[in-house]
């Protein structure tokens, strides 16, 4: 339905849009794999992670969720220096949840040259400890992992440098208020 009487009747308390597609060359020729919304009640979202599936056209979706009621949001910042070669890295994130552990997968890729990768945003409950996973795969070697925590706040920042044989990975978290 179009037009004003759209969403008159809009009361979730999280409207979660999304518009995944599979790269294919130019945008045009992208294939569509999930489009639509999911509408979540925060009463009824439980505090423990639970994954929902969502099927599309071309393959599903796992999406993990949870409902952090006392959170925080933590700000990851990761800048990787004078690598000497290339190198596949991957990051990710262990929270532990109403004593349940739950990996999330935040990047993936190679690195070639000294760069600052894109800003992971995240609800972690408060006065908890956020783990941050780092493996790392030289060509022909073994992988490495590499793990460093941080206690989450109501404000402030922390850091941690890595040095590997071939670069330096400085992670820098910075915790703020989810609702003030």
């Amino acid at each position: 339905m179009t037009g004003p009487k759209r969403g008159i009747a809009l009361i979730p308390d999280v409207l979660f849009e999304f518009d995944m597609r599979i790269k294919n060359g130019d945008a045009e020729d992208d294939l569509q794999l999930i489009d639509g919304i999911i509408e979540f009640q925060e009463i009824l979202l439980p505090e423990k992670p639970t994954t929902v599936c969502i099927t599309g056209d071309y393959g599903d979706v796992d999406m993990c969720l949870a409902n952090v009621s006392n959170g925080v949001e933590a700000t990851v910042e990761v800048a990787i220096s004078e690598p000497d070669h290339g190198f596949d890295l991957s990051i990710s994130c262990v929270h532990f949840m109403m004593q349940k552990s739950k990996e999330f997968h935040l990047f993936g890729g190679t690195i070639g040259e000294s760069r600052q990768l894109r800003r992971f945003v995240m609800a972690v409950f408060l006065d908890t400890v956020m783990h941050l996973k780092f493996k790392v795969d030289q060509k022909g070697s073994n992988v490495v992992e590499h793990c460093c925590s941080f206690e989450s706040k109501l404000h402030g920042c922390a850091s941690h440098q890595i040095k590997l044989e071939n670069a330096s990975i400085l992670v820098k978290v910075t915790w703020s208020p989810l609702i003030e």
